[in-house]
């Protein structure tokens, strides 16, 4: 009866929701998308499943398709975590009711069970299980080996669930487990194994006995008890005084920027909004992929290493965390501009505080890609001169087409197909940001002299800091042009 109660009332909240009202016609046409794709996964599966034994025909096909799985599992992980909301429910409404707390953390959880990344892993696992491991294996076997499977892949589901919410708890946490998984991939990169072979052999190893079989079911339990022990431990806002009270003391008081005068203060409002908000946040951990972007490109014998896409790789490796920033640095903070405008900040200060957040973020960017140099030694030249070019250049242009935005971002809400805040201005930016760069340097290259090439970007960007100032009252007289214009724009919600 209680679950009954807690499906209703959800089911209810949202069929009520404005925004279930406003969008119906658009919420039945997703449906009916939905369904013709669940249509045809499952026919695309059902086929797959019956001929896999053809389409790898002279390898061992279970060994062959438990390879596939080891790869199915990591993108599986990775898309959980970069698309996969966590499961949520309005508590407070419950609390003072004599409802066992036991039972409002059981329905969160079994709530996060549900959801459309599990039910891929059903349309994966159970074709391959009647058509391909049926064939060898009775129907025991075969049932528990689909169980298994499928306990797998909730094992991941709350995995990445204890990670995310870590990510407001303890960051130590998760950065233990993403360096774990990091260099398990770095490990299968470098080839000191196959991953996918250790994973095959493994679950090779698992299907020999029913008693080993049911080892996955015992893996999704203790992952479910861990999720449990964390919520019931945080159920209450008190639960978590000790992290606000550590945040509070160690990072949202920088005090040194104090010394910095009002510019100071600025910028440690703005770390503060980075490390508090979730959609900031997420970004700050998806940097690290971005950094990892020159494994792709500078180990690949495919792109010349005075090619045009070295240039883009060197550009978006420096600047893109400085680009996330700037080209949301006022709609980040669209909720008190309004306070910003009638608080007699000088804006010139509040600019300067950007600049350097902006121009400590490319230091940094190009700092953490200097090992990169050991691939090649003009990996270091192309990488100096984006770097410059990026801190003299693309910090005012980025901070110039931000003033054109007036969306206001909702910073509660994660980062995955969350186009929120988004306007016509970051789109338009894209191209002096990855396209002017190309323009500069391909005609040196084309002529035969790409080293020259390095030489005007960077010089252009060092042009930039030596105006930096002058760029800045530009950018300035365009923010005062534009506030008020903004600030309507970040009023209106949604």
């Amino acid at each position: 009866m209680l679950i009954q109660s807690f499906i209703s009332h959800q089911w209810k909240q949202a069929v009520r929701s404005p925004i279930w009202q406003k969008s119906l016609a658009v919420n039945i046409f997703m449906f009916i998308m939905f369904f013709i794709l669940f249509a045809e996964a499952v026919v695309a599966s059902l086929l797959i499943a019956n001929k896999w034994h053809e389409i790898v025909e002279g390898t061992e096909p279970l060994f062959a398709f438990y390879k596939v799985i080891a790869y199915y599992f990591s993108a599986m992980f990775v898309m959980r975590f970069l698309m996969q909301s966590l499961p949520v429910l309005e508590i407070r409404p419950y609390l003072h009711l004599p409802i066992k707390k036991r039972s409002i953390l059981h329905f969160i959880l079994s709530k996060g069970a549900i959801n459309f990344f599990n039910l891929i892993s059903i349309i994966f696992f159970t074709p391959f299980a009647y058509f391909q491991v049926s064939f060898y294996y009775g129907p025991v076997i075969v049932s528990l080996w689909l169980l298994s499977m499928i306990s797998i892949d909730l094992s991941i589901n709350y995995l990445v669930i204890y990670i995310k919410k870590q990510m407001v708890n303890s960051l130590v946490i998760v950065a233990i487990l993403i360096s774990i998984i990091g260099l398990f991939a770095l490990g299968d990169y470098l080839k000191w194994y196959s991953f996918s072979e250790k994973f095959a052999s493994l679950i090779e190893y698992l299907t020999r006995s029913t008693l080993l079989l049911a080892l996955p079911i015992l893996l999704v339990i203790v992952v479910y008890w861990i999720n449990f022990n964390f919520l019931s431990n945080n159920l209450y806002l008190e639960g978590l005084s000790s992290y606000t009270k550590k945040t509070d003391n160690q990072i949202g008081n920088v005090g040194y920027l104090k010394n910095f005068g009002v510019v100071g203060e600025i910028i440690g409002i703005d770390i503060k909004l980075y490390l508090r908000n979730k959609r900031t946040r997420a970004m700050l951990f998806l940097t690290p992929l971005f950094f990892g972007y020159g494994f792709l490109f500078y180990t690949n014998e495919a792109y010349s290493i005075d090619g045009g896409m070295m240039i883009f790789v060197g550009i978006f490796m420096t600047g893109i965390l400085m680009v996330n920033y700037l080209q949301y640095a006022f709609s980040y903070e669209g909720s008190y501009f309004d306070l910003l405008l009638t608080s007699g900040i000088n804006f010139k200060d509040y600019l300067r505080a950007k600049f350097f957040m902006a121009s400590s973020m490319v230091i940094i960017s190009f700092i953490i890609t200097l090992p990169y140099f050991l691939f090649a030694k003009q990996i270091l030249f192309i990488n100096t001169a984006c770097f410059l070019f990026n801190l003299g250049i693309i910090i005012p242009i980025a901070l110039y087409f931000a003033t054109y935005n007036k969306k206001s971002m909702n910073l509660k809400q994660g980062s995955a197909f969350n186009y929120q805040g988004v306007g016509a201005s970051h789109f338009l930016f894209l191209l002096p940001f990855f396209l002017g760069p190309l323009f500069i340097y391909l005609p040196f290259k084309w002529f035969g002299n790409p080293n020259f090439g390095l030489i005007a970007l960077g010089t252009i960007g060092i042009l930039g800091l030596v105006f930096r100032q002058q760029l800045i009252r530009v950018v300035l007289k365009n923010l005062y042009e534009r506030k008020y214009i903004m600030a309507k724009g970040f009023r209106e919600k949604g």
